[in-house]
């Protein structure tokens, strides 16, 4: 989410048979055979990489036809260090708009100053204050 957020990429569509095979050969030029040999399922990986930014939804509540969250996770994180996440990207998004990211903040954010506390007011509203 945080790359969509920052790089402001809409989230694409996901993946059609001819846009499929065109990652899946990025893919293989990029990666040894080993990162093909594990027992996720990459297109509904990919599929789900894309589902939780659009829905906003936490990795551990990632529906299970997408595979493990850890494993779907991990491959993703692989793949924006390496940069072919924004390649993934720019091929789906070639055939059409996409989704703004859906995130919501889980706790308002957060303000600290020092010095001493701004309104002696806020303390005499509170019990022993």
């Amino acid at each position: 989410m945080q790359w969509h957020e920052r790089t402001g990429a809409l989230v694409p569509a996901d993946p059609t048979d001819s846009l499929w095979a065109r990652i899946d050969e990025l893919l293989r030029s990029r990666y040894r055979p080993h990162h093909f040999r594990s027992p996720l399922d990459l297109r509904a990986a990919l599929t789900g990489m894309l589902h939780r930014p659009r829905t906003g939804i936490l990795w551990r509540d990632l529906p299970e036809r997408f595979g493990d969250p850890g494993k779907v996770r991990f491959r993703q994180r692989t793949w924006l260090a390496d940069g072919v996440w924004a390649e993934i990207v720019g091929i789906l998004s070639e055939e059409g708009e996409g989704t703004p990211v859906l995130s919501h903040a889980t706790a308002p954010a957060l303000s600290i100053s020092s010095g001493p506390v701004a309104a002696a007011g806020y303390l005499a509203g509170c019990p022993g204050g």
